[in-house]
């Protein structure tokens, strides 16, 4: 620890000569920032990918701009003799770039980046701790991605850009992940247009937690994408509303954690048992799809 410590002062050193004495604050908080996101499992720069994280610092003086590139595992500035084959840049323009440590509905964060585009996020963040169940020990907003840390290696990835949302668990299955977001997760379909396929398994199991949430995920997302076929079924059942009730049911019964991409449904009337509905339920980057024919038939019971 004691030659790590004296390599990081010295990288310091050599840093605040490359560039200014005025930068010295800047390039420690950046430094000190950057190891912590290396030691988050799932982070674009953590060394378990097998990619050296490097860190490229930037800033313009007058009509020149000067760049330094910097091994966030060796603590030494590099050149093309010393530069690793494999490896995964961030830049970080001083003259731009800032780090923070505050808190942000109530729990301690790191931010790191653009100040305007953190703003945003910040807000945003925000606005999904509020509806979340269980909330982060802390967490880590790099430029567009956030790692909530929940303790044990378990975290949540964030990440945010423009209108849309990507979501990645680590140690966490899709039900615990359901129950510590909470209404967060509807929160998020509702202020983010794409999303990817793990966002949309955990709508789905967010839904199947109550008959209620199931009918609001039927009525969005089913219902609509219905073919005609498809809606003439439902539309002769006496009470399609009780259909759904039991289709929840079965969807209540399964389990959650090792979802398909996706869930099919096959509904035999005793009144004619040779014309059965089926509907395939599909997680998609694209959204949720709804086919006619599903692949598997993972649910199937007579009305």
């Amino acid at each position: 620890m004691a030659v790590t410590r004296e390599r990081f002062e010295l990288l310091i050193r050599d840093l605040v000569g490359r560039f200014s004495q005025a930068d010295e604050r800047k390039i420690r908080e950046a430094l000190n920032a950057f190891v912590k996101v290396t030691e988050i499992p799932v982070s674009y720069l953590n060394p378990g990918s097998r990619y050296h994280p490097v860190v490229v610092f930037k800033k313009r003086f007058g009509n020149l701009e000067k760049s330094v590139m910097v091994s966030l595992l060796e603590f030494r500035i590099l050149n093309r003799y010393n530069m690793p084959g494999w490896r995964r840049e961030v830049e970080f323009r001083l003259d731009r770039d800032v780090v923070l440590r505050e808190r942000v509905g109530g729990i301690e964060a790191v931010l790191i980046g653009d100040p305007a585009r953190l703003a945003r996020l910040r807000d945003v963040m925000r606005r999904i701790l509020q509806q979340m169940s269980t909330r982060p020990r802390n967490f880590v907003m790099f430029y567009s991605h956030v790692y909530m840390d929940f303790g044990n290696n378990r975290f949540i990835h964030l990440e945010m850009k423009g209108s849309d949302v990507f979501v990645r668990l680590v140690n966490l299955n899709f039900t615990e992940a359901s129950r510590l977001l909470g209404k967060a997760i509807p929160y998020m379909d509702s202020v983010f247009g794409n999303k990817n396929i793990d966002f949309y398994k955990l709508l789905f199991v967010y839904s199947s937690e109550t008959a209620g949430t199931f009918d609001w995920f039927f009525h969005r997302y089913v219902m609509p994408r219905l073919n005609p076929e498809q809606r003439e079924f439902l539309s002769d059942m006496h009470d399609y509303r009780n259909f759904i009730r039991l289709l929840y049911s079965y969807v209540a019964r399964l389990n959650k954690d090792h979802l398909g991409d996706e869930i099919g449904i096959r509904v035999v009337r005793r009144a004619n048992p040779n014309r059965p509905l089926e509907i395939g339920i599909a997680f998609t980057n694209r959204g949720i799809e709804v086919k006619r024919y599903p692949g598997t038939i993972t649910i199937s019971f007579m009305v």
